[in-house]
């Protein structure tokens, strides 16, 4: 199911408008659809049909296709922003900016799993502009972990020699990955992954771990 993702600047508005509500169903049903039929196999026909409406009537909320994986991503990226602001940014502790942020990913890929499944599937999809603004913000997300590392390694806190940039996106495959493999209902509960995930890492990372 799609997730709503309320950015910091919406939080303080009491009750959605009728239009957001209704954008919100349409995001759901695209999101369920390219999930089961994939993005190219997916109508707007069939979107509009799954939320009661007509396809003339579909694009007076949705610009194209397009746009629906557009804000899937968005979403989860925003997600991240806010997450990273409240848990990562605050802390000056490098080893516990790290176990946070960890935290803060893991909790991201199990709230929007079907999200990152459909980006990381249908990725090929998205035009040249939209795909380069969207790794621009997934760049930007891989700059924050490399720099979290840099100022442990910097401080004596983490392994000297470490390439920071390398270090972050063997971190971020881990993590990423999870889509594939990870199930909310499976044996191990998302804190029992996430500690494994932080115990690895920072074995890894860690002086003196």
């Amino acid at each position: 199911m799609y997730k709503y993702h309320k950015s910091r600047e919406s939080r303080h508005r009491r009750v959605p408008a009728k239009g957001d509500l209704v954008r919100d169903r349409i995001l759901s049903a695209a999101l369920r659809l390219f999930r089961k039929k994939g993005y190219l196999g997916t109508s707007m026909t069939e979107i509009a049909d799954a939320v009661h409406l007509t396809k003339g009537g579909i694009y007076h909320y949705i610009g194209k296709k397009e746009d629906l994986l557009r804000e899937l991503h968005d979403a989860m990226i925003d997600a991240v922003d806010d997450r990273y602001q409240d848990s990562v940014e605050p802390e000056p502790d490098p080893g516990k900016k790290l176990v946070n942020w960890i935290t803060i990913h893991a909790s991201i890929m199990h709230d929007y799993l079907d999200q990152i499944a459909v980006f990381f599937t249908e990725i090929e999809h998205l035009d040249k502009k939209t795909l380069k603004r969207m790794i621009e913000r997934r760049d930007e997300v891989h700059r924050r972990l490399a720099d979290i590392i840099r100022m442990g390694v910097d401080l004596g806190n983490f392994r000297k020699g470490m390439d920071p940039d390398i270090a972050a996106f063997l971190i971020l495959g881990t993590l990423n990955w999870f889509y594939q493999w990870y199930r909310p209902s499976g044996k191990r509960s998302l804190e029992e992954i996430t500690n494994m995930t932080i115990h690895m890492v920072c074995h890894g990372v860690c002086v003196g771990s």
